[in-house]
C-alpha cells in the first residue's frame, strides 16, 4: 500500500467544515481517533491490492477520500476538535512498493531468519521485516476497500548485509539499481526499503560506477573482476573527509 499524510491545526476559534458527499462515509464507523496524533499517520494507507502504478491516482484519491470522510465524521457528526481544520496533506504518495528489477542475486526473506552470508555484502539493514495488512479492527469501515494498515515486523539477527548482486540488472548491462526497485522478494523488501538503508545503496552504486569507468567494466565485471577493489573503497566511504578537534583528518 502506500499512504499520503496528514494533520490538523488548533486555530484558536471555533472552525468549520462542509459535507464532503464524494468523500468515504466514516460516521458511526470506526476509524483511528482515539487522540489527534493517530490521524494522518503512516497507518492511513490503501492500495493493498491494486496495481500500485496502474492504480496509483485511484489509491491517492482513496487516501483523500478517507482523511475527508474522517474529519467530516469527527467535525461534523462528534462535535470533537471544534476550533481544528485540516492544516496539510502530502499530495504525492509514499509508495511503499513498486516494480523491482532482476539482479543476479534475489533476496529472500529466508536470506535474513537464516543468516544466509554472501561474499559481496555491501549494504547493511537493521529494519525489521516490515510487511503491511489492512487492519481487521476497522474492517466495519471498510465497505469500499481498506484504507487502515497494520503492520506485520518480521524478525532476524541484525544487522543484515545485502549482497552487492542486487544493486545491479542481470540482462541490462549498464545499469545499477539503489532502493525500493532493486533484486528482492516482496517479504524481502519489508526489511530495505527504508531511506537510511536505500541511501547507504546510492554511495554504494556510486563507488561501483566510478570503478566501471576507471576499468572499462561493467556492474557485473565488478563482482567478478574488482570486488575487492569495491570493498576498499567501500571502507573509506563517500563524501568530503572532515577534520578532527585536534586538526587531524
Amino acid at each position: 500500500g502506500r499512504s499520503n499524510l496528514w494533520d490538523v491545526v488548533d486555530t484558536g476559534e471555533q472552525t468549520s467544515f462542509p459535507e464532503c458527499p464524494w468523500a468515504i462515509d466514516l460516521r458511526g464507523k470506526p476509524f483511528p481517533d482515539d487522540e489527534k496524533k493517530a490521524l494522518g499517520q503512516w497507518f492511513w494507507e490503501s492500495g493493498f491490492d491494486h496495481d500500485p502504478i496502474e492504480k496509483g491516482e485511484h489509491i491517492r484519491d482513496t487516501n483523500f477520500r478517507a482523511m475527508y470522510g474522517a474529519w467530516d465524521a469527527l467535525k461534523n457528526a462528534q462535535g470533537k476538535y471544534p476550533n481544528h481544520r485540516l492544516n496539510w496533506a502530502a499530495h504525492i504518495s509514499g509508495k511503499r512498493e513498486s516494480r523491482r528489477l532482476l539482479g543476479d542475486v534475489i533476496l529472500e526473506r529466508d536470506d535474513f531468519t537464516e543468516g544466509k552470508e554472501y561474499e559481496d555484502v555491501c549494504v547493511p539493514t537493521s529494519w525489521t521485516i516490515d510487511l503491511h495488512y489492512p487492519n481487521e479492527t476497522y474492517e466495519k469501515a471498510f465497505e469500499e476497500e481498506a484504507f487502515i494498515s497494520r503492520a506485520d515486523f518480521g524478525k532476524y539477527e541484525r544487522p543484515y548485509w545485502v549482497p552487492y548482486r542486487c544493486l545491479y540488472s542481470r540482462n541490462t548491462e549498464n545499469l545499477f539499481m539503489a532502493g525500493r526497485n532493486i533484486s528482492v522478494t516482496h517479504e524481502a523488501l519489508g526489511a530495505v526499503r527504508v531511506m537510511k538503508t536505500t541511501g547507504m545503496m546510492g554511495e554504494v552504486v556510486g563507488i561501483a560506477a566510478h570503478l566501471c569507468k576507471k576499468h572499462e567494466s561493467n556492474p557485473r565485471g565488478i563482482h567478478e573482476h574488482h570486488l575487492s577493489a569495491l570493498q576498499e573503497l567501500m571502507k573509506q566511504g563517500v563524501g568530503r573527509k572532515t577534520r578532527s578537534r585536534n586538526g587531524n583528518q
